[in-house]
């Protein structure tokens, strides 16, 4: 049987575990207004510069288009490209204590890099718990062209330009013929729902706008217009991808906190129980052995 120090301090440390948690969650609960209101005002722009894009898919995809003649094509029809090289854009967090945030991913990931086992991988890491899973994997052809740690709950647009810049540098380079992308996105304060999607060659059907817009007319030329704008178009939506997975990692480690702070109370609880029953028994022997001493001496 433990003794009453043991169960006390069982206690003592459970309850100091407890306090930690909840801390965890109101540091997290604080931070995710300032997230969610970033990541809400961040979908607009994103949602208007691929609606731009969309709006003018008969443009780009014109027999005579001269942006077919232009590298920037490939972001839009892969098939003249070499289809043995990919690209992944893995966005987890840089700590853990936030449930199956992380586990999710990186059980996608496992999916995608099975998946392109012949090809060549190329992957470009937003957060320490990605980073550390992929290193850890012995994989042919897999290799790691950039990694972001350390940008959470901090992420900037500056971050979604670095991301942006090496998806460019790679898709020359590398000749990539499909660039994925795996993270959270936030739905609601108790859940968050994988993505799993290629982010290019640009996907027309996500898009829900205006696409019966009247002809325009480009200025100096629609390849400079396309040239200026798919920058800024990958750099939006990456933008807006991050400020997603970041609301949805903070919820996640609020809810994890809040569940843990309850087991943590439901814990004490019954060391509280176990610790009256112990000393109830302690007492009940030495009662006893009182008894039986005096009995003894009659």
């Amino acid at each position: 049987m433990e003794s009453l120090r043991d169960i006390r301090q069982e206690i003592k440390s459970t309850k100091a575990t407890q306090q930690i948690m909840l801390t965890m969650k109101m540091i997290s609960s604080a931070r995710i207004r300032k997230a969610q209101q970033m990541m809400l005002d961040g979908r607009p722009f994103a949602h208007k510069m691929a609606e731009m894009i969309d709006s003018l898919r008969k443009d780009i995809q014109a027999p005579d288009s001269e942006l077919r003649k232009n590298s920037a094509y490939r972001f839009f029809d892969n098939t003249d490209t070499a289809k043995n090289s990919v690209m992944l854009i893995l966005i987890t967090a840089d700590k853990g204590l936030c449930g199956s945030f992380n586990a999710n991913v990186l059980r996608e990931t496992l999916k995608w890099l099975r998946a392109n086992e012949e090809k060549e991988k190329y992957i470009f890491i937003i957060g320490k718990k990605g980073r550390d899973f992929l290193k850890r994997l012995k994989i042919p052809r897999l290799h790691i062209i950039g990694e972001l740690i350390g940008i959470f709950p901090k992420a900037s647009y500056a971050h979604a330009t670095m991301i942006k810049d090496a998806i460019l540098q790679a898709g020359t380079k590398y000749n990539i013929s499909t660039v994925h992308l795996i993270y959270n996105d936030f739905k609601s304060m108790a859940s968050q729902k994988l993505v799993s999607k290629d982010f290019l060659p640009f996907d027309f059907d996500e898009i829900e706008g205006d696409k019966d817009l009247s002809d325009i007319t480009f200025e100096p030329s629609m390849l400079a217009v396309f040239l200026v704008l798919i920058p800024r178009y990958l750099g939006a939506t990456l933008y807006s991808v991050l400020l997603e997975s970041q609301a949805a990692e903070l919820a996640a480690r609020m809810n994890a906190m809040e569940s843990a702070s309850k087991n943590a109370g439901e814990i004490v609880d019954n060391l509280s129980v176990k610790l009256n029953k112990v000393r109830q028994a302690t007492i009940t022997n030495e009662l006893t052995e009182i008894v039986s001493g005096a009995n003894a001496l009659n």
